[in-house]
């Protein structure tokens, strides 16, 4: 009998279960800002285009500051009243979540404050409203405390007497007490906006001046409350919330809370290395421009025009259910709309699988955030014109103008966010090493053997092993652990595929960081291929029937 053959041997590779390293921790890049054009940008936001240029310039701040806020607000204010639902099983709230990313002097807070004057001025007036309702109910209540104090009296004769009772009097009861309407919070525990959130069925609007000390407060596995809370927050699912000091819970029928607020960018970038990746980021629209030249306001902010479209936005009344209670009226898209947004997920698609890490994370809810805007986009529109009918559906030409605005421009702003940010203090310190790794070729690392080195920010085992646990993260390294003499000691084997990739990589950014000069300034050229095309004239932009086309230069 004659045997098969051994088969032959497999030289070892030690290559075989490494990952590629990230070499863009050698070569970091920043890219420009995407600018939109004046004509994109007109498209975009129609009738409240000016209005925002007129907010940012009067504000000293990025335009695109001013927009999102507005967007953001607005979209706190529409709340549960309407759900846009492209699908027969895909319906969600209309908020976002806004983060304007800059130095400290790039003009955040004063952005923001273009938008929240007209709702302080609101906020104000709904305060003296529940002031006067106050005094009126405490009087009726007074009173209706001395109708229970005789009736009570009167039922023990009458009780005494062998007699029944006469029925207690309506104004022995002052009713429930007025509650103080809340369209926005700076600052509250989770239990606090379960509190808020239950006796408003429309929603809030989480303001904070920094985001970063928020999110990075977040202790996911403290208690279970408040990463959890606002990872349903976005969703506008139902959720409960059980307090110590009452043994019943807060029962929210639709947690529904909008975000904006600014954040650095280097803080931002210790959250990106630090955070888990559970999504909560990649709900954020970000924007990050460059800060403006500092020129002095010649126009002022027309901020009775935004009260009074906030106060119609705040008139929209939500529908009943089954039950008699507050529920969303779903807003539609029609079919045009629906075969433009399905080109849109398949090129999110395509996307996806050429990002990683949380700016992977981002890209997969780009068509949820482009229902939500083209919603609040909508509506902003409707909410102009005072003789205007609120829309029911979503039509082609805005579902258009949000894909652009989503997918086109805020995407690249949270590219440049996401992958080249100013470096935290771990980057820095990883980068030393990365770049000492590479250039001296070392296959294992310790502690002590990085101390020797005397590397600036290198200096103290715990600086050293958060470097080291960056460089883990980049796919550079591996923490093993030794016993030598029944002791236990750990060190860190080098990735051998360093020697196999480019050392020093061009980062290639998202297709839209081209160049295209536009009139007297350089502009990124922001298009996507579905719905943007170029011709030899310029951009064609698909707009809506009876608006002309941008005027582009030849």
């Amino acid at each position: 009998m004659t045997l098969p053959p051994l088969p032959s041997p497999v030289a070892f590779d030690p290559m075989a279960d490494w990952p590629d390293p990230d070499m863009s921790l050698l070569n970091p890049v920043r890219p420009p800002p995407p600018v939109m054009p004046d004509s994109h940008f007109n498209w975009v936001f129609g009738h409240w285009a000016d209005w925002i240029r007129t907010g940012a310039t009067a504000k000293g701040a990025p335009i695109d500051f001013v927009a999102l806020g507005l967007l953001t607000t607005a979209s706190a204010l529409i709340g549960n009243t309407r759900w846009p639902a492209p699908f027969a099983d895909w319906e969600e709230p209309p908020i976002l979540w806004g983060m304007l990313v800059g130095d400290p002097s790039a003009g955040k807070s004063p952005a923001l404050d273009a938008v929240m004057a007209p709702l302080r001025e609101i906020e104000h007036t709904l305060a003296e409203a529940f002031k006067t309702a106050r005094a009126e109910w405490e009087s009726r209540n007074e009173i209706a405390a001395l109708v229970t104090a005789e009736w009570t009296k009167a039922a023990k004769t009458a009780l005494a007497a062998g007699k029944a009772p006469a029925p207690k009097p309506p104004n022995a009861d002052a009713g429930a007490p007025p509650i103080r309407q809340r369209m926005r919070v700076s600052d509250a525990t989770t239990e606090k906006m379960a509190e808020l959130l239950s006796q408003t069925t429309r929603g809030l609007l989480m303001y904070r001046d920094e985001l970063s000390g928020w999110l990075g407060g977040m202790d996911r596995y403290s208690n279970g409350g408040d990463r959890p809370f606002w990872l349903e927050a976005y969703g506008g699912r139902p959720f409960t919330v059980d307090r110590k000091s009452n043994p019943d819970p807060v029962i929210i029928d639709r947690l529904s809370v909008a975000v904006i607020g600014g954040t650095q960018p280097d803080r931002l970038n210790s959250l990106l290395v630090k955070g888990d990746d559970d999504g909560l980021l990649a709900r954020f629209l970000i924007v990050f421009p460059d800060t403006v030249p500092i020129s002095r306001p010649t126009n002022a902010i027309d901020t009775s025009r935004l009260t009074e479209a906030f106060n119609r936005l705040r008139s929209l009344a939500p529908a009943i259910d089954a039950n008699g209670k507050d529920c969303p009226a779903k807003v539609g898209f029609d079919e045009a709309a629906l075969i433009r947004f399905q080109a849109f997920r398949v090129a999110c698609r395509e996307w996806e699988g050429q990002a990683q890490g949380c700016y992977k994370s981002h890209l997969g809810k780009l068509p949820g955030h482009v229902v939500r805007v083209s919603c609040v986009l909508a509506y902003l529109d409707w909410a102009e014109n005072p003789f205007a009918i609120a829309p029911s559906r979503i039509d082609r030409g805005t579902i258009e103008r949000a894909m652009y605005l989503v997918g086109d421009h805020l995407r690249l702003h949270t590219f440049r966010a996401y992958g080249a940010l100013p470096d935290a203090a771990e980057i820095r310190s990883a980068r030393k090493l990365s770049k000492m790794i590479a250039d001296e070729g070392h296959g294992r690392l310790t502690v002590r053997e990085i101390q020797r080195r005397k590397l600036a920010d290198l200096g103290t085992a715990q600086e050293i092993s958060t470097a080291l646990g960056v460089l883990e993260r980049f796919n550079w390294v591996r923490a093993m652990i030794e016993s030598t003499g029944g002791r236990s000691g750990k060190f860190w084997i080098v990735n051998p595929r360093l020697g196999a990739v480019q050392r020093y990589p061009t980062m290639k950014p998202p297709s839209g960081f081209d160049k295209v000069t536009e009139g007297d300034r350089t502009a990124p050229q922001t298009l996507l291929s579905p719905f943007v095309t170029m011709s030899k004239g310029g951009v064609s932009l698909p707009l809506p029937p009876g608006l002309p086309q941008p005027q582009q230069k030849a």
